[in-house]
Formats: C-alpha cells, sequence, structure tokens
C-alpha cells in the first residue's frame, strides 16, 4: 500500500492499489490487476446494499458485472464492450457501416442499416444485460443489482430486473474506502 505524509500540508494521501485494506475481501486470481473502478464500484455497493449479495453493473466504455456476496467477498465477474465502443467497433472494422451515435429511437426490426445497428446493439445490449441478471440470480440468492456509469440512465427502464441506479456509485465507494482507511 502506497501511503504518503507530507510534513509541509500534514496530508496523507491513499491510493487505491490492490493491497489497500478493503471493508471487504478479494476473491479473485490476479488482484493486482483489477480496475480501481471495479474496486470502487463494489465498496460502493457493499455500502448501499451492507451484507447483501450485490451486483454491481457499471455501464461506461466497457460494462462491467462484479459480484460481491453477503460475506462481504468480492468473487469477480465479467466486461463486455461498453454502447459507445460497439458503434464504434462496427465502422471501424468493417468497410461500410457508417458510425451512428445511440438513440432512444429505435426498433426490433431495423429497416435501413442504421436502424439495423441500433437495433442490433441496443438491444443486444439489454438481452446480455438480463441475461447476465438471470444467471447471476440463479446464483445468488436475494441478489441486489446497482446500475451505474455513464450509460446507466440509457438503460435503467429497459431492463427487465429490479435494478437500483446510483449513478455516483464509484464515488461513494471511493469516499467508503477512504473512510475504511482513516
Amino acid at each position: 500500500m502506497k501511503m504518503y505524509t507530507l510534513s509541509f500540508t500534514e496530508r496523507t494521501f491513499f491510493f487505491l492499489e490492490y493491497n489497500l485494506p478493503l471493508p471487504f475481501t478479494i476473491d479473485y486470481k490476479t488482484p493486482q490487476t483489477l480496475g480501481r473502478d471495479r474496486v470502487a464500484g463494489v465498496a460502493g455497493g457493499q455500502y448501499i446494499f451492507p451484507n447483501a449479495n450485490t451486483l454491481v453493473i457499471d455501464l461506461g466504455t466497457c460494462i462491467t458485472y462484479d459480484i460481491i456476496d453477503a460475506k462481504n467477498v468480492y468473487h469477480g465477474g465479467g466486461i463486455s464492450p461498453g454502447l459507445k465502443m460497439r458503434f464504434k467497433s462496427l465502422h471501424n472494422f468493417t468497410a461500410k457501416l457508417p458510425l451512428i451515435e445511440p438513440t432512444n429511437d429505435f426498433e426490433l426490426i431495423g429497416q435501413s442499416t442504421k436502424e439495423s445497428i441500433l437495433s442490433g446493439v441496443i438491444n443486444g445490449m439489454i438481452s446480455e444485460i438480463d441475461g447476465i441478471i438471470r444467471m447471476y440470480t440463479d446464483k445468488f440468492a436475494h441478489l441486489q443489482i446497482i446500475m451505474c456509469g455513464g450509460d446507466a440512465k440509457f438503460f435503467e427502464n429497459r431492463i427487465k430486473a429490479n435494478i437500483f441506479v446510483a449513478p455516483e456509485l464509484v464515488l461513494t465507494g471511493l469516499n467508503r474506502i477512504l473512510l475504511y482507511n482513516v
């Protein structure tokens, strides 16, 4: 754990690294590779739902799925491309597909290339998120689900499961980690 004290300001700085004491146990094969945003999101989820099986879904550049159980053990999760990354990859890795922006106006059946991309990307993500939630719900009883990240508001009313949206969850988790270490 890196911790620095600057005598001229008498302030202590903590760096969120894999060996910083946390309010939960990490059961992850390579904790040194675990993203700090994922750790902070789990800490925020644990703060909102203490001692509960909690799935944190962060919808940003990537979608991350992170699970902490009722015994406060973080088990890991999954990483998938986020909304904008999916649109960019269709454009960048094909010869003719245009780069489009997400919109609330999309259908199941696209009748143009733009509509088909919107349908495939957005409906695909909804199906992915619903399916992942269903698999975690089968494995963890009384699962609490929290969504955060830049695209959480876009998907909050499109997901079938009962979810709690906390846009500032990572900041909440960082504060929780800080208070745990002070």
